[in-house]
C-alpha cells in the first residue's frame, strides 16, 4: 500500500465519487481511478463500487478507510513535526471540546498558545464527550478538552482529570419550581438534557433512588445546544448544569440554581489524548498552555 493510494482512498469516501476526489485532491480523475485500482489489486479485494450518485465502499473498503485515514493523518503530522523542527511555525491542528470547555479553560490556553505560534492553523470542534473519544481514536483530532460527570473511559484515549466543577440542577428564574427544595417537587417535571448515551437517565434513577423515589416520568433527550438552551428559556424544565455556567452574566439573568441537598456529582475537566499517540511541537505547547491556565485559574475551584 502507498500513501498515494490510501490518500485517494481517503479523499474518494469523503467527497463521495471519483470526481469529488480528484477535485479535492487537486488531481485529474483517471489518477485516482488508477490509485484505487491498484489498491484493490494489490490487496486483492473489491474496496469500492459504482452507483447511480457516485460510489461507496463495501465492507472491506469501510475496514480499510479507518486505518487509512489514521495513516494520512499521521504522515502529515510527521510532515508538520518535521518543518517545525527546521523552524517553521506552521501547520494544522484539530481540537475536540465540549461546551464547558469552551466556556472556561480554552480561550485562555488559545490566547497563551497564539502568541508563540502566530501561523498554525487551528480547528476547535465541539462533540460530546464520548463524540470525543471517538473522534481521538480514529485520528482526526489531536487532541481534545473535554468535560464528564464520569470517565468516558476506553482505551486507547488517556484522561488527565485537570479540575472539577461544582454542579446543580437549575431552572429557569420564572419557572414556579425556582423554589423547590426537595427532588420530590421535582419529580413531575419537564427534565431535559444533551447527553446521546443512556448516561443521563441512569444518574436520575440513581439519584432519586437516593431519596427513595421512582425516577421522573418525562425526560427528554436535546443534543442541539442552541435548541437546548431555547427549550431552557421557553419552557418549565429542569437540566443538570455546572455552578459556573449558571453563574456567567448572560445564564444566571435567565437560569437559577435550585437550593437542594441533593449529592451532586462533580463535572471534571479532562484533556484527552489517543494512547502512545506523537504529538506535533505545535500540539504539544497547546497543551502545556492548557495544562498552565488549569493549574494557575482553575484547580482552586
Amino acid at each position: 500500500m502507498k500513501h498515494h493510494q490510501l490518500t485517494a482512498l481517503v479523499a474518494v469516501a469523503d467527497q463521495g465519487s471519483f470526481h469529488g476526489a480528484a477535485r479535492a485532491l487537486h488531481l485529474t480523475q483517471p489518477a485516482i481511478t488508477k490509485a484505487i485500482k491498484d489498491l484493490e489489486a494489490e490487496l486483492g479485494i473489491l474496496i469500492v463500487t459504482r452507483q447511480a450518485r457516485g460510489v461507496v465502499l463495501t465492507v472491506e473498503g469501510q475496514a480499510l478507510l479507518a486505518r487509512a485515514r489514521l495513516i494520512v493523518r499521521e504522515v502529515r503530522r510527521a510532515q508538520e513535526e518535521i518543518n517545525q523542527l527546521k523552524g517553521r511555525r506552521d501547520g494544522e491542528l484539530a481540537i475536540g471540546v465540549t461546551p464547558l470547555a469552551g466556556l472556561t479553560i480554552v480561550p485562555r490556553a488559545f490566547a497563551r498558545f497564539r502568541q508563540a505560534w502566530p501561523e498554525v492553523k487551528v480547528d476547535f470542534i465541539e462533540y460530546t464527550s464520548d463524540q470525543l473519544v471517538t473522534q481521538l481514536r480514529s485520528g482526526s483530532l489531536d487532541f481534545a478538552v473535554g468535560a464528564a460527570t464520569g470517565s468516558a473511559g476506553g482505551a486507547p484515549v488517556e484522561h488527565e482529570e485537570l479540575f472539577s466543577l461544582p454542579t446543580s440542577l437549575a431552572v429557569h428564574r420564572e419557572s414556579p419550581l425556582a423554589h423547590a427544595l426537595s427532588l420530590a417537587e421535582l419529580h413531575h417535571a419537564e427534565w431535559i438534557h444533551t447527553d446521546l448515551t443512556e448516561r443521563f437517565p441512569r444518574f436520575l434513577v440513581e439519584l432519586f433512588a437516593q431519596e427513595g423515589l421512582a425516577p421522573p416520568p418525562r425526560v427528554t433527550r436535546c443534543t442541539s445546544q442552541a435548541l437546548f438552551h431555547s427549550l431552557a428559556m421557553a419552557n418549565d424544565v429542569v437540566f443538570f448544569w455546572s455552578l459556573f455556567a449558571i453563574g456567567m452574566p448572560e445564564l444566571r439573568q435567565r437560569f437559577t440554581a435550585l437550593p437542594l441537598a441533593a449529592n451532586l456529582p462533580r463535572l471534571s475537566m479532562s484533556l484527552l489524548v489517543r494512547e502512545n499517540s506523537l504529538l506535533t511541537r505545535a500540539a504539544a505547547y497547546f497543551i502545556r498552555c492548557i495544562r498552565e491556565v488549569a493549574q494557575n485559574e482553575w484547580t482552586a475551584l
